[in-house]
């Protein structure tokens, strides 16, 4: 869907995007993550046909950036990060006109706004002037306008920028649903617990270099870590027991009790030996589960050694 191959782009004497390369297959969520100023827009701005680059290549469903813009832009939607419309428009004066703009016949083009207005759960609210909205509803109505044609690619920057939890729980959860919908979503953002809600996969841009890209899965099983650590519980009467066991146990660093929860630490990357031990001393698990690195702790790691 998103194939980019050693792109650059710069602005007078600043390198906004330096050999940037990655690709984003069909019906995908990829996050785009990384600090202001990193270029995240600007590739956003690239791929949407917005701005061209200097050298290499991007082609979005199947069409060359430079020499089929115009295809590419009959397939596509892009969501800034930033809104701007006259204030006193309606929203549903708003949504006509960006429906007028990206030729949806007359006949159909009520019937389209009625459904993006219900999908981003905007209906009944269509004579409210622009201006009056509060910043979740403005971004719901970018959203919404975003919607309009039924794209096969939504390209998003900084869609949550701005809202509070609640307004953020909400677009989470309209993005998940468009995933569900066969949509492909490339989404721009710096908040982190967000994308790995709702991502497949993860490309870290940071001074305008990709750091890292790939599943979230991949990611975290390439993450550094200098041990593994796993939470378990048992029945409270065993808990002391268990620990005694795994304490003697060789790849075990450490071991922690609280009531009948354990914590362990373990020098291994494989922890099963851990579980196969105290199923030999006949000990309950009543629970297991290892502590798995987040987004924060990627990035973090993987940006470390870049200096600004």
């Amino acid at each position: 869907m998103i194939d980019v191959q050693g792109v650059w782009k710069s602005y007078d004497n600043v390198t906004a995007v330096w050999d940037f390369s990655f690709t984003v297959e069909p019906k995908q969520t990829m996050g785009l993550i990384g600090p202001n100023g990193s270029g995240k827009t600007t590739l956003l701005s690239m791929i949407s046909t917005l701005a061209k680059p200097d050298r290499g290549s991007i082609r979005v469903c199947g069409k060359d950036s430079i020499s089929e813009p115009q295809e590419i832009r009959r397939r596509i939607s892009f969501m800034p990060a930033e809104f701007g419309a006259p204030g006193d428009m309606s929203i549903l004066e708003y949504m006509d006109y960006f429906a007028c703009a990206y030729g949806i016949p007359r006949k159909s083009r009520r019937a389209s706004i009625d459904d993006v207005m219900e999908l981003t759960d905007l209906t009944g609210r269509e004579e409210i002037l622009v201006r009056s909205l509060s910043t979740g509803n403005k971004q719901r109505l970018l959203l919404a306008k975003t919607l309009l044609g039924d794209p096969e690619l939504l390209i998003l920057d900084e869609p949550a920028s701005g809202l509070d939890p609640r307004a953020r729980a909400e677009v989470r959860a309209l993005l998940r649903e468009l995933a569900r919908m066969g949509k492909t979503i490339l989404i721009s953002s710096h908040i982190l617990a967000d994308l790995e809600d709702i991502c497949d996969s993860i490309c870290i841009i940071e001074q305008g270099k990709k750091v890292i890209a790939g599943s979230l899965d991949d990611l975290r099983n390439s993450y550094k870590t200098p041990n593994r650590i796993v939470h378990l519980r048992t029945r409270p009467e065993k808990a002391e027991e268990a620990a005694e066991h795994l304490r003697r146990l060789e790849g075990v660093l450490g071991c922690e009790v609280e009531n009948a929860s354990l914590t362990v630490a373990s020098e291994q990357a494989n922890c099963n030996f851990i579980l196969s031990r105290l199923i030999q001393a006949e000990i309950e698990i009543l629970e297991m589960h290892e502590e798995r690195p987040d987004l924060e702790d990627i990035f973090l790691e993987s940006t470390k050694g870049i200096v600004s």
